[in-house]
Formats: C-alpha cells, sequence, structure tokens
C-alpha cells in the first residue's frame, strides 16, 4: 500500500481549509437573532389605552385562526386622537361567529422584530349591542399626553366569542394623530364642507355616564329600540278572527306578537359653501296589521315594513363655544356648529349640531358633542365618518 505524505506546507493549508469550511456551514445551520431587550416601551404605549370595563392580563395573547368570515369597520389603520373613545364594529352574519369582545395587544417594531407589550387587554363588547346577531362593538380611546403626534405602532386584534374563544387573528396598524377642530380646513385638512359627492354619514351617537364605564344612551345604524315587538289582544270566535270581542263578551280571548321595532338607519350631513346644509333620514318602524292577521292561528301577526325617507334643508353657521365646566378637559374645543332647519320633506327627528370635538379629514371624522341644555352632565357624543356613495361600509378582516 502507498502512503502519500504532503509536504509541512501542504498540511497546514489543508487544515487552514478545513477549519473555513467547519466554520461556514456551523454559521449556516445556527440561527440566533439577537432578541431584544425588553417590553418597556410597547408597555409604555400600550397604557395610554383607554376602554371601557376592560381588563388587563399579563402574558402572551390568546392566539386565533388566520381566516373567517368576520368584517370590520375601518380599512386597514385605525386612527385616534384623543380620551374620546371611538368605535370598532364587527360584522357577523354566521351567528357562530358573534363577537362577544376583542383581545388586543400593542406591537411595536424593533431590530429584533414587532415586539409585543408584556400584557393585553380584555375588552368586552358595548353591553348595548350584546343582543344584536350581526354587529358587535367595542370601544377604543387613547390618551396621547407626552406623545409626539403624528405617531405609529401596531396592535394584534382577536375577536372572541362568548365562551372567550378567538374567532380571528389580525394585526392593524396605529396613527395617532393631533387633534383637529377646523371647520374650514387647510392645506392638509378638509373642513366641514367636502368634495362634490361626499357626505359625512353618521356613526353612532352616546351619552357616557358619568364616572361610570357604561352608557347612559347609545344609538348606532343597527341598534333597535322595541326590538321584543309588541303584543296585540284580539279574539277567535267560533274559528273567526276578529280584532276586538267578540259578540257577547266583554275582553278578547286571544294575543299576537307582531314584529316591531324603531331604528334609525341611516343620517347622513352634506355641508355647502355659503352657510346651507342637506340633511337625510331613514327611520324604520314596521306597522303592525292586526286586522289582517289570524289571532285564532296564534304565532306572530302580520307586519308591513316602514322606511321613512326624510329630507331637511337649512343653514348653518360656527361660532365661538363657552365649554361647561365638566368639558373643560376639551380646552381646545371653542366652536360650536349650529344647524337651522328651515323645510322639511316630513316628519321626523332634528339634529341642532353641537361643540366640534374632532374635524380631520386623514381620519375621515366628525364628532359633535350635543351639550345637555338641562345642566346633567348628559353631552350626546355624535360620531360621523366621510363617505361617498360607492364607499363600503364594511371591510375584510382576514388575519395577517
Amino acid at each position: 500500500m502507498k502512503v502519500f505524505i504532503l509536504p509541512g506546507k501542504k498540511i497546514w493549508f489543508l487544515i487552514l481549509c478545513l477549519g473555513i469550511i467547519f466554520s461556514c456551514r456551523k454559521n449556516e445551520t445556527v440561527n440566533n437573532p439577537v432578541p431584544p431587550a425588553n417590553s418597556s416601551e410597547a408597555d409604555s404605549v400600550s397604557d395610554h389605552f383607554q376602554f371601557y370595563n376592560a381588563v388587563k392580563k399579563q402574558g402572551a395573547i390568546p392566539k386565533g385562526p388566520s381566516a373567517s368570515s368576520l368584517k370590520i369597520s375601518f380599512k386597514d389603520t385605525l386612527y385616534l386622537t384623543d380620551q374620546v373613545s371611538r368605535p370598532v364594529r364587527f360584522l357577523h352574519t354566521d351567528t357562530t361567529q358573534n363577537v362577544a369582545g376583542a383581545y388586543i395587544q400593542v406591537l411595536i417594531g424593533s431590530a429584533g422584530g414587532p415586539l409585543g407589550a408584556t400584557y393585553y387587554y380584555d375588552v368586552p363588547e358595548v353591553p348595548d349591542m350584546a343582543d344584536n346577531d350581526t354587529v358587535s362593538v367595542i370601544m377604543i380611546g387613547f390618551d396621547p399626553k407626552n406623545i409626539q403626534q403624528p405617531f405609529t405602532f401596531e396592535i394584534k386584534i382577536i375577536p372572541y366569542d362568548k365562551n372567550r374563544q378567538p374567532l380571528l387573528q389580525s394585526i392593524r396598524p396605529v396613527k395617532v394623530v393631533k387633534h383637529t377642530t377646523d371647520p374650514k380646513g387647510n392645506a392638509t385638512s378638509c373642513g366641514l364642507v367636502l368634495p362634490p359627492g361626499e357626505y359625512w354619514d353618521w356613526e353612532l351617537s352616546m351619552i357616557p355616564t358619568r364616572g361610570a364605564n357604561s352608557f347612559d344612551f347609545w344609538n348606532e345604524p343597527s341598534k333597535s329600540f322595541g326590538a321584543g315587538g309588541q303584543d296585540i289582544k284580539g279574539s277567535c270566535c267560533a274559528g273567526i278572527s276578529v280584532y276586538g270581542i267578540c259578540p257577547g263578551t266583554r275582553e278578547p280571548n286571544a294575543s299576537l306578537h307582531f314584529a316591531t321595532y324603531y331604528r334609525i338607519s341611516m343620517e347622513q350631513l352634506t355641508f355647502y359653501d355659503g352657510g346651507t346644509f342637506l340633511r337625510q333620514t331613514f327611520e324604520e318602524s314596521p306597522i303592525p296589521l292586526p286586522d289582517s292577521s289570524d289571532f285564532c292561528a296564534g304565532g306572530d301577526g302580520r307586519v308591513r315594513y316602514n322606511l321613512n325617507h326624510t329630507v331637511y334643508n337649512g343653514n348653518y353657521s360656527v361660532t365661538p363655544a363657552t365649554l361647561p365646566p365638566d368639558l373643560q378637559v376639551y380646552k381646545n374645543d371653542s366652536l360650536l356648529l349650529r344647524l337651522d332647519q328651515t323645510s322639511s320633506s316630513g316628519l321626523g327627528y332634528g339634529n341642532p349640531g353641537g361643540i366640534i370635538h374632532q374635524l380631520d379629514c386623514e381620519m375621515g371624522s366628525l364628532v359633535l358633542i350635543q351639550l345637555d341644555l338641562e345642566g346633567f352632565g348628559q353631552h350626546l357624543y355624535k360620531f360621523y365618518t366621510r363617505r361617498e356613495p360607492r364607499d363600503p361600509i364594511w371591510w375584510s378582516y382576514l388575519g395577517y
């Protein structure tokens, strides 16, 4: 057997090459990124959030599936501005996807990837919408104190069902913008008057309970009043239905349930140069038909769907306003929008306007505070969204 002996210099060269090869292989197979130091920045941002009846929970946020039929009320970015909470809606046409609340965690970008806060929020849906089978609402507020605006970050939103089981997992950008109330607009924002074809679409009206995490009043396009319907008495006289009493009797002997309710399904405001405005409302109020219902058959009585479309015209003005003591926290809200109706196509509810709390084109948001003239501090907050006719109301909530 022949043995080949390499000269000394070649041996050392071979050892050096083998060392380089093994060193390269080691670097290729080991994945050891430098972890972020801590989550203090994400916690600091998370501390600025304000919710109704939310609970802080330490640890990892629950994980949810990445696909669902759920839809959400904003396209991509969630805009926040100050302590007045904003509504975030979920549409669940599938009854198995009924949203009872959402888990929310702040994410801050870092060199090692998005860094989550050490805790998350368990935010229940607004109780006033709990009986709605298709729409659920949570309220999200943000105190921008000591934060330079605009400021952006991300949140993980995981809606859950009545058993608190996650329905979907999604990450959405959040942008905190400056408080803006200029009704005339400027180079970077719009005013009350929008481009042709656009309008302010009513989103929500609420009266927060003073000193409590609840509401004295809540109304929005998905809210039905008297949704339980009503019972109307009649009679079954020898197999013949009568809306009244049978001959020789003193009182009805039957009753039917009628699926009646009242809902303001739409309100739109359009402002024009020159100080005029157009307002439109749609009000749903089905009418019971006991005369044509069968009190002998039982079940539900007949109703006729009724939709009242009312058109209002009027003048508007913007004047200086004085805030009551309990609203001094909004010290920059110094303008009052007054709506004076001059004509109407029918009967309906009025809208006198209110203090301009927010008017921002980037957010597409108009928030008015209608003061409680009786002095009890039950101020009505009214939210409007900038829209045009082709804009969708609901957006896909695909997880990512």
